[in-house]
């Protein structure tokens, strides 16, 4: 039987990752599913410089290489860091 990790983390903050669907994935690429083991390269298929430019120009903040490869949940957070609720995009 094929066991795929869990979501829970992913579960939590829907709204942040159909943001990041939304904003910067090209409209093709968007997952079907997302474990909470999954990095942002799980879900992007472009270049990294090409994530960089979109990341900043969208949520206006520099992210490096180092924070790429954390649990794409936990990317999603640190995107959202700081922004209310009302700021969201």
């Amino acid at each position: 039987m094929l066991e795929f990790s869990t979501d829970a983390e992913m579960k939590k903050i829907p709204e942040l990752a159909e943001e990041f669907y939304d904003n910067i994935l090209d409209k093709e690429d968007r997952p079907v599913f997302v474990s909470d083991e999954a990095t942002v390269w799980g879900v992007w298929m472009s270049t990294a410089e090409e994530l960089l430019r979109r990341v900043i120009q969208y949520y206006g903040k520099p992210i490096t290489m180092d924070d790429l490869k954390q649990p794409f949940w936990k990317l999603l957070r640190q995107l959202n860091e700081g922004r209310s609720a009302g700021r969201l995009r």
